[in-house]
């Protein structure tokens, strides 16, 4: 079904413009008149007419984005308003295009009569596995309202410890190409002109020097091929990480590096007890609670032992017996989760426990980075120690044999 982007004017006199998938040019035309609009301009959207309809050039729905719809249409249900019109009054406030013709897809569908989840549902893409079922939840309880105010927390959480993520690692990776790109300056165009001045005067060079040498040259004649050994390399790592083995690879990477398992453990402990608790103080099935927050963990190696839980669970096997059995979780999760099961209280003492391990999470971020920052210092310090130690003998040995 095409999109179609269009512009209208009321009878007052303002104007509109939205976007919306429908058969033909007609059809809309059609349905803008019986709602009392005059079509001023209607538009086919394709790769020809708007760039942003290819997929590479698609923006992305970021959890922020995500976040802040959750937090609008709580605002908008709790103020009484129809779920038709909220996503009427949303659609028009996003500024994320991809967002925005994915919120006037779902409008129509409610328009229709499908339910805002199985609305959802078609644009699995956008909305994460928790956000329909919670959503679904919240149609049969008839708490959406509540729901939506657990959404936008529960991604407003999860987009400040990206947040996190991102400023910690800014500095490690600004340093890391400042690094490459005054290398690759000295090899290319320090070095060899180091080379010509040392041929002149026929000096005998130590092996650390002929090494600096045979690298600048293999820059300079073979650059194509570092750069297309690069890219080859770095999408022969994309491909990989997103194959199964590449997934598990990496997946027992995460919790096995000293540096890193720390992080990742915090991470995922996190992740369980926030969705865990909020899929179930929304109303959500503990199996089917379980089967959403595999699928977010977000590492194999977990995900794996997940469907061993799963099935334990389903044989009534509570769910502090088949998360110990993982052996991954800490000791404080565990205990919190049995009091909660104990006391009926499981939903609320889950979301406590991600409260404390969102603490953790900024700690062993900050721990990490702690221990990255001078490894990254040591290793330019030995690389710009090798360069000039290479540098510098060879003239040193010039000097000291010229007659003056």
């Amino acid at each position: 079904m095409p999109l179609y982007s269009y512009k209208v004017k009321t009878e007052a006199g303002k104007l509109y413009s939205g976007e919306t998938k429908i058969d033909s040019v007609e059809e809309l035309k059609r349905l803008l008149e019986d709602k009392g609009y005059t079509p001023i301009e209607i538009v086919e959207k394709n790769a020809f007419t708007d760039i942003s309809t290819i997929s590479l050039f698609k923006k992305k729905v970021t959890t922020k984005d995500l976040a802040i719809f959750n937090r609008q249409f709580a605002i908008v249900l709790q103020a009484g308003v129809p779920i038709a019109s909220c996503m009427d009054v949303l659609k028009q406030q996003t500024t994320n295009q991809t967002l925005r013709e994915c919120l006037n897809d779902i409008y129509e569908n409610i328009q229709k009569g499908i339910s805002l989840s199985n609305s959802m549902r078609k644009h699995e893409d956008i909305f994460p596995e928790i956000m329909i079922c919670m959503v679904e939840a919240g149609e049969v309880s008839g708490q959406l309202d509540i729901v939506f105010e657990r959404l936008a927390k529960q991604f407003e959480n999860q987009n400040a410890i990206n947040a996190k993520i991102r400023s910690a690692l800014t500095y490690p990776i600004i340093v890391g190409v400042i690094a490459v790109a005054v290398i690759v300056v000295l090899m290319i165009f320090v070095v060899p002109s180091f080379v010509g001045i040392l041929k002149d005067f026929n000096t005998p060079l130590p092996i650390y020097t002929k090494i600096l040498i045979a690298v600048s040259n293999f820059f300079v004649n073979f650059w194509w091929a570092i750069l297309i050994g690069a890219i080859g390399f770095g999408a022969g790592l994309k491909a990989f990480k997103k194959s199964e083995t590449g997934k598990m690879f990496f997946g027992n990477l995460a919790i096995t590096l000293p540096i890193v398992k720390g992080v990742t453990k915090n991470i995922t402990t996190s992740r369980l007890a926030r969705t865990l608790g909020t899929l179930m103080s929304s109303g959500v099935l503990l199996i089917q609670s379980m089967e959403v927050v595999q699928k977010i963990i977000g590492n194999a190696v977990i995900i794996k032992k997940f469907d061993t839980v799963i099935d334990e669970i389903k044989k009534g096997k509570g769910l502090t017996q088949p998360l110990l059995n993982v052996k991954y979780f800490p000791p404080l999760l565990m205990s919190m989760i049995r009091i909660g099961e104990e006391s009926g209280s499981l939903d609320f003492t889950l979301e406590k426990a991600a409260d404390f391990y969102d603490t953790e999470v900024e700690t062993s971020i900050q721990q990490l980075m702690a221990l990255i920052e001078p490894l990254i210092t040591i290793v330019l310090a030995f690389v710009v120690a090798f360069v000039v130690l290479a540098v510098l003998v060879p003239m040193l040995s010039i000097y000291q044999n010229a007659d003056f």
